[in-house]
């Protein structure tokens, strides 16, 4: 009898490495792995991870939901329904962190090749743009507009402060926060490496 408690265990927990290691090779968990093991040297480039794995996690949410509904008159029970939205959520989880981290990949690629000098200009450009659209927006649809639009106004709260951090941290060397540029690329891009085999 004991030995069939062990045996059931080993097997228990054989099927629990399985689902963990399974787990760890997917997109997502990559972004979460890389948010946890940057959180530290670069706690703001975790957070930014942190957010785009939560807007992954939206996007998911809502296609599993649309699913839901569409094909819920068609299921009396709603398990194929459930079933589907599942499938369709996992689905689109996976896509949009795997193209996170193909975005990510290439601007740390930019950002290395180009410089921090370089990378502020792309950043206040983007983030001037962000503010001409939202303020021309505004200016159309006045400020109820921003009930339907939270999304992207945190969108671009978030750039506008990573733009005004990358200012300070990288080309002010009097702030006391004041970092190396190139280091923390180079472990920027260590850390997405590693986390690409899943470590």
């Amino acid at each position: 009898m004991r030995s069939q408690f062990k045996a059931m265990a080993r097997r228990i927990k054989a099927a629990a490495s399985a689902i963990d290691d399974a787990i760890r090779q997917t997109h997502a968990a990559r972004l979460a792995i890389m948010a946890a093991n940057l959180r530290r040297a670069l706690p703001l480039l975790a957070m930014l991870l942190l957010a785009t794995l939560l807007f992954c996690l939206f996007l998911a949410w809502s296609s599993a939901r649309s699913v839901f509904f569409v094909l819920s008159p068609a299921s009396p029970t709603g398990i194929m329904a459930g079933i589907a939205a599942v499938v369709a959520g996992l689905a689109v989880l996976e896509l949009c962190a795997a193209f996170a981290i193909v975005i990510m990949t290439a601007a740390l690629q930019l950002a290395y090749d180009t410089g921090r000098h370089c990378v502020l200009a792309l950043l206040a450009i983007a983030s001037a743009l962000g503010l001409a659209l939202m303020a021309s927006h505004l200016a159309v649809a006045g400020m109820p507009a921003l009930a339907g639009a939270i999304l992207p106004t945190l969108g671009l709260c978030g750039l506008v402060a990573l733009t005004l951090w990358f200012k300070r941290a990288y080309l002010r060397p009097a702030y006391p926060g004041f970092r190396d540029f190139w280091v923390d690329i180079v472990e920027a891009r260590h850390v997405l490496m590693r986390a690409a085999h899943g470590e």
